[in-house]
């Protein structure tokens, strides 16, 4: 196994400069995203509108049009690109965590594809409207319950969590699931091209209504999983020793897993599929502040928000007037990461 890698470190000494570098640069990166885009707007403005909306009076002049830009077009969609981030980063975190291996995470063990499957699935069955905001996230859940359950119980031996059976399960549910989306998209031409797109990972056309749904979804899990950190930082030193503390490791596992398989199918419901976040961001944060879980799980949080409000930027930036999705840089991102950690467990002796 490679608990040794994961084990519990923790440094103290820049712990908080570090945590407040980084939320402070993730509100300066949302003003940076909300003004930049085909309209560009000035901080001043941005900050009057922002600030206006709150209630206060700012003697600064701006157009309507500026204004419906910044608060209904933009920054239901930053503050999206922030949550989705947030998520996916936790959700990385207890991926890594439960598992013990830091090359894990929701996109790569399956809970993507699975996700990906239910919402095809139900766009296609013709949920729309209101309702959507409720059954697509709950569809996708339910397929994403199946699939990290039964990539679970295929890895899980008599003595420990085999790493190759999960890496081999998570691949062949992953597969199992893109087929079945794949098929879908062969047989409904009229939703083939908005499905293929959808599914790419997108924040395009993000309203509050959705915004607020996500954001409620992301406040629950992060808070209960933070209290189920210590659990998580026992269990990584192995279940023995977590039973012999106090923690009843079954049960921790399997709220953990599904709070993990919540967030990760959340957004996949309503963005599409973005990977990788949960698998770098995680591993980065590891190195700055250690491997106490309750603090990973807090600026895993800020870092996959601002990773994911950075390539959501580019994104929409990078060939004007085209938007690319933003999966697909989050993949070139995760790629070679993914292979850089395969080089160096390979070359650490950890990789079986």
């Amino acid at each position: 196994m490679n608990e040794k890698i994961l084990r519990i470190r923790d440094k103290k000494k820049f712990f908080i400069p570090i945590l407040l570098f980084l939320i402070l640069t993730v509100f300066i990166s949302i003003i940076l995203a909300v003004s930049i885009g085909s309209v560009v707007i000035s901080f001043n403005k941005v900050f009057g509108i922002l600030l206006n909306s709150l209630g206060f009076n700012i003697d600064i002049m701006w157009t309507a049009g500026e204004e419906n830009i910044i608060l209904i077009l933009r920054l239901p969609r930053v503050l999206m690109a922030v949550t989705v981030g947030a998520m996916l980063g936790i959700a990385g975190v207890v991926a890594q965590g439960l598992f013990k291996n830091p090359i894990v995470d929701p996109y790569i063990i399956g809970i993507s594809s699975s996700a990906g499957f239910g919402t095809a699935l139900s766009i296609v069955l013709g949920i729309s409207g209101l309702l959507s905001i409720f059954t697509l996230p709950l569809v996708s859940f339910i397929f994403s319950c199946i699939a990290i359950f039964t990539i679970y119980n295929l890895s899980k031996t008599k003595y420990h969590l085999s790493m190759s059976a999960l890496l081999l399960s998570g691949i062949a549910i992953s597969y199992f699931f893109s087929a079945f989306t794949s098929f879908i998209l062969y047989f409904s031409e009229e939703h083939a091209h908005f499905l293929l797109t959808y599914l790419m990972g997108s924040f395009w056309g993000t309203t509050w209504i959705e915004f607020f749904v996500i954001f409620v979804i992301f406040i629950n899990g992060f808070v209960i999983l933070f209290f189920y950190g210590r659990d998580l930082n026992a269990m990584v030193l192995g279940d023995a020793t977590a039973q012999s503390i106090g923690v009843n490791v079954e049960r921790s596992k399997k709220v953990m897993l599904i709070l993990m398989t919540l967030l990760a199918s959340t957004t996949v419901a309503f963005c599409g599929s973005i990977g990788f976040v949960g698998l770098i961001i995680p591993h980065i944060m590891r190195m700055l502040i250690g491997s106490n879980n309750r603090k990973l799980l807090v600026f895993s949080a800020v870092g996959g928000a601002l990773l994911l409000l950075w390539a959501d930027l580019v994104a929409r930036t990078l060939v004007p007037p085209l938007e690319l999705p933003v999966g697909i840089l989050t993949s070139l991102l995760g790629g070679p990461f993914f292979v850089y950690l395969i080089i160096k467990k390979k070359k650490s002796g950890e990789l079986l």
